[in-house]
């Protein structure tokens, strides 16, 4: 498949496999022959600071960095995340959340900050886009085996849409390449799974 360029941005807090999404992502488009240019920022990750992974992807990709409003997919593993990223989304941009909320480390400081409702984050994010949708990963990801592969859930659930330009077998290879061994075969029923429940979202996608 021939893309000029995609851009793909994946957020969260430390600890959730936001970075491990990007190399996935990033090693699924090398194996396509795509260039391919990453970046990654960092809060305080280790104490659930923000994370951002950046991935764009192509036959033409000029650098790391996505540019304003072009987003092509943002996976936002933890949804408020997606918000404070919202420079990125345009009127074209496929958001992804995972309906778990982890509180930031500036509501827990502060008495005055409250974490948003679902509903007003949504409500954000749709004034721009209507590609907005909440997956329940975490949830999925306990049906698969465990927890910790929300991140692949997720993976799985883009494809699934049929909106990423990647093959699934360099996907599965790079997921494998990429997760422990003794946690093989759970990332691989998590990346079904979330196939499956991509799947079902593609009437849905304007």
């Amino acid at each position: 498949m021939n893309i000029d360029k995609f851009n793909i941005l994946s957020v969260g807090v430390g600890g959730q496999g936001v970075i491990r999404v990007t190399q996935i992502l990033a090693s699924a488009a090398l194996l396509d022959d795509y260039h391919v240019r990453t970046a990654e920022t960092h809060g305080m990750a280790q104490r659930g600071g923000s994370v951002s992974g950046y991935l764009r992807f192509g036959e033409h990709v000029d650098g790391p960095l996505i540019p304003a409003g072009l987003a092509d997919i943002i996976i936002a593993l933890e949804p408020l995340e997606a918000v404070r990223n919202m420079k990125y989304v345009g009127k074209k941009s496929i958001i992804l959340l995972n309906d778990k909320q982890i509180l930031p480390l500036s509501i827990y400081q502060s008495k005055k900050i409250v974490y948003p409702k679902f509903d007003e984050i949504l409500a954000n994010l749709k004034k721009i886009t209507t590609n907005v949708f909440f997956i329940k990963a975490t949830e999925l990801a306990e049906k698969a085996g465990n927890a910790k592969t929300s991140n692949v859930i997720m993976l799985g659930v883009i494809f699934g849409t049929g909106i990423l330009p990647l093959s699934k077998e360099n996907l599965e290879k790079s997921i494998l390449k990429y997760v422990p061994s003794k946690a093989i075969e759970v990332n691989k029923i998590a990346f079904n799974i979330g196939i499956e429940e991509g799947q079902k979202m593609r009437s849905e996608l304007n």
